[in-house]
């Protein structure tokens, strides 16, 4: 009789679930399997006949003949697997996990320094760094590779190289004080030193090169009235100067007076500096305006000369003097 059909569907399955769960056998759990065959792992790998066989007589893994068919350790197989980047399974998952968490390729290392990966194959050759071999395979431990880093300055990861780009933009080197400043590089080292002045000072190393914090540089500005920023540093518009020796003139004016006023505007040029631009005597640029050569205006008491018809005046002064002195040769 088929006890079945005399209950529904749900009881049915109530009355296997009693029996599984109060009978005195129950199914043991199946054990994990530790062997698989060889094409199991070839096609776990993605391999042909001729690879698969190949890569058992290699010895990388574990392998025996189990029941006179040749068997692959599981267990082997997986340690091999995590620690070789060569192979990798269909399934997607990614080979040597525990090889990339003690060594770096030089692949890795060309990612870190933000390098080629063949200067980081002539990196790891000039600089002597050690390697191992993992099947076939040159790999730098790890701990190898940084005491090899830290060790040195010149080359930077491209994660230090952004943090120290933050920092190179909040410091100040010291040359770059004593440009400020208008002194010497060693009168900056002296006021570093100095009790008075030194207290006020942040300093910090960026790859072996002492900076100090525009911070605490703008704080001993504003503390102290012995030591003031050079006039010609603040002019923004003479940095725009390409004539360099007019730059240069006007820098050098500029300290001596500190009057940003008298050198004031790039389109204007005091009588000095038209002197300076035309190779020739004062004297010889006042009878030029006087004689109405080029425009001119009054800024107060000062004479300026309007630089572009002056520019423009003097290149063609130069033309026709040229052409004379080849007529007079």
């Amino acid at each position: 009789m088929n006890r079945k059909t005399d209950m529904t569907e749900e009881e049915y399955q109530e009355l296997v679930r009693n029996i599984e769960e109060h009978s005195q056998y129950q199914m043991k759990p199946s054990l994990p399997k530790k062997w698989m065959t060889v094409t199991e792992m070839g096609d776990l790998l993605g391999l042909k006949k001729t690879d698969r066989y190949w890569l058992v007589h290699k010895n990388v893994f574990e392998s025996k003949k189990i029941a006179g068919k040749m068997r692959v350790n599981i267990g082997s197989f997986e340690k091999w697997y995590a620690n070789q980047v060569k192979y990798r399974k269909i399934t997607g998952e990614e080979p040597g996990q525990e090889l990339n968490e003690w060594s770096f390729s030089a692949r890795d290392i060309a990612h870190l320094l933000g390098i080629t990966e063949a200067v980081a194959y002539d990196l790891i050759k000039r600089e002597k760094i050690d390697t191992v071999k993992v099947d076939y395979w040159n790999r730098i431990p790890k701990e190898v590779f940084w005491n090899w880093y830290n060790n040195q300055s010149r080359y930077q990861t491209v994660e230090d190289r952004k943090a120290k780009k933050d920092l190179y933009a909040a410091t100040i080197s010291m040359p770059e004080i004593a440009k400020l400043l208008g002194i010497s590089r060693k009168a900056v080292y002296t006021i570093l030193k100095s009790r008075k002045y030194g207290k006020l000072f942040e300093t910090v190393v960026i790859a072996d090169q002492k900076r100090i914090t525009k911070e605490s540089f703008q704080k001993f500005l504003n503390e102290q009235d012995e030591y003031q920023l050079d006039p010609s540093n603040d002019y923004e518009e003479l940095s725009k100067e390409e004539n360099i020796a007019l730059a240069t003139f006007r820098r050098k004016k500029l300290l001596e007076t500190g009057n940003r006023r008298s050198n004031g505007n790039l389109n204007y040029l005091t009588p000095e500096e038209a002197t300076m631009m035309a190779k020739v005597s004062r004297s010889t640029v006042v009878n030029w305006y006087q004689q109405e050569e080029f425009p001119i205006i009054y800024v107060g008491n000062r004479i300026r000369i309007r630089r572009r018809e002056f520019e423009k005046w003097l290149k063609e002064r130069n033309r026709v003097n040229g052409i004379h002195s080849r007529k007079k040769s």
